[in-house]
Order: C-alpha cells, then structure tokens, then sequence
C-alpha cells in the first residue's frame, strides 16, 4: 500500500501535472467569473484533447477547471449579482448585497475561504468512504426523489422570510417554466405555443442569467437616468460616495469574522457532499437547500438577504461540497451524479478506463493519483484565489455607469456561446423581463430559480412513482426514507409557523 501512495504521489506531482492543474484552476476561475460560461463547457470543449495527453496531464487540467470554476461563479455573483455558473446563484443572494455594502472583499474571501472548506470535505468522503455512501445514495428511487424535492420545496419559506405566500408562489411560476417542452414519460411537445426552438425546453443559463443580470441590469440603469424608482433609489447619492470612498485596507475580512461563518460552512459542507451524491440532483439545489438551513440554524437569520457573511459561506460551501461527492455513483457503479460527473466518465472512456467498480482496480495509480490531484487543486485554488482577489475587489467597485453595458454584453454574448443558440438570448429577454415584473411587485427571485430547478426531477420522480403503484397516491409514503423527508418538511413547517407567531 505503502508503495502504491509513493507512486501515486510520484505521478500526481509530476511538474508538468502541476502545470496543468495550476493552467486548469486559472481557466476554471475566470471562465466561472464570466456569466454565462462555465467550467462544464470548458471541460466538454477540451475532451478531445485527452487524447494527446498523459491520463494525469488530462485529469489535471480537468480537475483544475472544475475546482475553479465553481469558486469562480462566485465572483461574478458578488462583483454584479450576476450568478457566473448556475451553483453560484444562492451565492449573489447575499454576496451582491454586501459589495452594495461597500464589503466586495469580505464576501469575496468568505466565498473563496467556505468553497475550499467545502470542496475539501467532499473530497475527503470520495477518497475514504465513496463505496458506502454510493450505495445510500443507489437506494433511492423515485418516490425518495420526490421526497426529497418535496422537501427542498418547504425550504422556500427559509429564502421568503416574511413573504411565504409569495415565495410559494413564485415556485409554482419557475416549476411551470420547467415544464416547457418535451414530456419527460411520453415525449409529446407542451406548452411551446408552436415555437420549434421551445421544444427542447428552456436552458437553465439563459434563466438564470436573465432572472439575475438583464432584471439587475435594468434597474441599475433606471438608477441612473432617472434618479427615481421607488424606493430602489433612495440610496443613489450614498452608493456613488462609497464607490468613490472605496478603500480595500478596511475591506479585510478579520479571523472573528471568519470564525462566525464557519457553523453556516460546515451545514454547506455536510449538506453538498449529501447532495451531490445523489445522482442528478446538482450543485444549485445544494446550495440553496445549505443556504435555507443555514438561515434556520443561524443566531441572526433575519441578516440574510441583505449582505449576511454566513449566507454566502453556506451557499457557496453547499455549491463546491458536491465537487467531490458527485463523482462517488461514477466511481463505485459507473453512474454520473451530474453533467460534471459525465464529462469525466467520457474522459475516463477516451483514456481507455472503464467507469465502474472496476475503474479502482484495473486503474488504481491513475486514481489514487487523481485522489491527489484533487486536493492539490482545492490547495491552488486557494492560493490562485487569495492572489487575485484583491482585483477582483477593485474591478467590483467601478462606477456602474461602465458595468452596467458591460454586464449586459458579457450577459447576451455568454448566454449565446453557451449553447450558440439565438433562442436562448430570447429566453434571456423575457427571463430578465419576468425578473423585472417580479422585483416591482417584490417577489422575491431565488424561489422561482429553485423551482425552475428541481422542477424536471420532481416532475420525472413524481410520474415514476405514480407508474410504479399504478396510479394510487399512497405509493409516495410506503418508503421509510421517504417518509423521513416528509416528517422533516412538517417540522420545518411547524417551525416557521412559530417562528412567525412569535414574531407578531
């Protein structure tokens, strides 16, 4: 064994696999940091490259990409309320609040300091426990699915303090987005109103992107030229002074600080690395169920939503704590638990391995020194992160007046190269405009991003069992793990319920 580790070290710390790593975590941040690109796309677009390099060289530079990635998302979250990958939504609700603060670098150092928290949490479990945890997470079937979305669904009155019916409300608006398009039993086209391009659905980027950036965007804008929007411009005179005031030495985020958001980081951390084990259930829900419960354990809940510190350490910790777990299914079952996931699967196939029980055994080196490889990265993520965020800190406090059409333009240009599809910059427009409507009646948005998300799972889960019991409704309580979600969404119910008799 002890041989094995040597060599494995050996192959992992290979000077050209460091390079990799360090080229693969500098591409994954910036192309996080940009919206509409992600480190998924990267990582497709450089696959068929693995033929020209060592599998170490390969699984590098992909493991780099993906580590940055996911911490760069939040950087355009944070900077613009622009959430750079669909993970680092849950993040900008807290993240963007606190640069309006005047605090970019506290939120950008909470986030870099809680994904590396996290994502090294989840490593951990890939590398010690990923067989037994595999197999909880094979055991669930579609009425532990539906549970679970159930469950994630009463999170939504943790992110609508205040304004439940609204937030429930708005769910059911992005669940029903979801359901544009093909039939996920039968295939048959709905709600597309004759429009081809609909039929494939709509694409999470342009949502999102739209939800967040056009409806931001716009509002920024009406900030500007003409000084009155309702309350949204009581504040004009006050952010032009601090974005002139700016001064990053009293920006630094203090190890006290630091301490009070790592209760909110372990949640996310623990919460992601579950999550991400189960296949298909995805970075976003992570972070935004570890968002939700974080808020419920929190001695100041009612700070978040507006620049809270422990909002974005347990978003962002629930985000990256899937990096790691996510890969458990595929290396124990040969199942991918996300894209990410089957991206990796694909490389594996190109290098000539098989995703599987048999991946560790037939290719025990390669893994064990991608085991490495993966904490190595979270090591020069850090590093990487620490060093340029005090430019990102700078970039973030511009005059809006020049971001405002640069955030528009990398929004448009970052939504069509994602999927070179003039239909998404559609979906964009009437997504920011569906944002807009919203923020003017004060709906709340992170709700309708939720249901917009777990929507096609809930709906595939929830179809699956009614199939399997033949159509009668008790089949969705005859699993015990199903029946825990239950019983845990009642009590999260019964909670908010005294907590807001308590408050009148």
């Amino acid at each position: 064994m002890l041989d094995l580790i040597i060599q494995a070290s050996h192959l992992a710390f290979h000077p050209y696999v460091l390079m990799y790593v360090f080229l693969g975590v500098l591409l994954g941040i910036t192309l996080g940091a940009i919206p509409g690109l992600s480190g998924d796309m990267a990582i497709a677009l450089l696959l068929p490259f693995v033929f020209f390099l060592e599998p170490a060289m390969a699984m590098g530079l992909l493991v780099g990409i993906y580590k940055g990635g996911l911490f760069g998302g939040s950087i355009s979250a944070i900077s613009f309320g622009v959430p750079g990958t669909p993970g680092a939504a849950a993040t900008s609700i807290d993240g963007y609040q606190a640069k309006l603060k005047g605090k970019p670098s506290k939120a950008l150092h909470t986030a870099l300091y809680s994904s590396v928290i996290g994502d090294t949490t989840s490593d951990l479990v890939l590398i010690f426990i990923a067989v037994p945890l595999a197999a909880i997470a094979l055991t669930f079937g579609p009425i532990e699915f539906f549970a679970l979305y159930a469950f994630s669904l009463i999170l939504i009155a943790a992110l609508s303090q205040g304004m439940v019916a609204k937030g429930l409300a708005v769910a059911a608006i992005g669940i029903l987005l979801a359901m544009i398009g093909r039939d996920p039993i039968t295939g048959a086209v709905r709600l597309t109103f004759g429009i081809p391009g609909l039929a494939g659905g709509l694409s999470l980027i342009p949502v999102l992107i739209g939800i967040f950036a056009i409806s931001e965007v716009v509002f920024q804008g009406a900030k500007l030229w003409r000084r009155k929007v309702d309350k949204l411009m009581d504040d004009v005179a006050e952010q032009a002074s601090l974005l002139q005031g700016y001064d990053i030495s009293k920006d630094q985020l203090t190890w006290a600080e630091f301490k009070s958001t790592l209760k909110a980081t372990y949640i996310g951390a623990a919460v992601g690395t579950f999550i991400g084990a189960l296949p298909g259930a995805g970075q976003s829900l992570a972070a935004f169920m570890s968002y939700g419960l974080a808020q419920r354990f929190s001695k100041r809940p009612e700070e978040f939503g507006k620049g809270s510190l422990e909002g974005i350490a347990s978003a962002e910790s629930g985000n990256s704590a899937t990096a790691g777990s996510t890969f458990i299914p595929l290396f124990a079952f040969g199942i991918p638990g996300s894209a990410t996931a089957a991206l990796f699967g694909a490389a594996f196939i190109l290098m000539g391995m098989t995703p599987g029980p048999s991946l560790l055994s037939d290719n025990t080196e390669i893994i064990y020194a991608l085991f490495f490889t993966l904490i190595f990265a979270n090591l020069v993520n850090l590093v990487l992160g620490k060093l340029l965020l005090p430019y990102y800190s700078r970039i973030a406090m511009i005059q809006p007046g020049y971001m405002i059409p640069a955030v528009f333009i990398l929004a448009i240009v970052g939504t069509y190269a994602a999927n070179n599809s003039t239909m998404d910059v559609w979906v964009l427009l009437f997504a920011g405009l569906l944002g807009i409507t919203l923020k003017l009646l004060s709906f709340p948005l992170a709700p309708l991003v939720l249901g917009f998300i777990i929507g096609p799972g809930a709906e595939r889960a929830l179809r699956q069992s009614m199939i399997m019991g033949g159509g009668d409704w008790w089949v969705l309580v005859k699993s015990p793990i199903a029946i825990g979600f239950y019983i845990a969404a009642f009590a999260l119910i019964l909670l908010f319920t005294l907590a807001l008799r308590a408050k009148k």
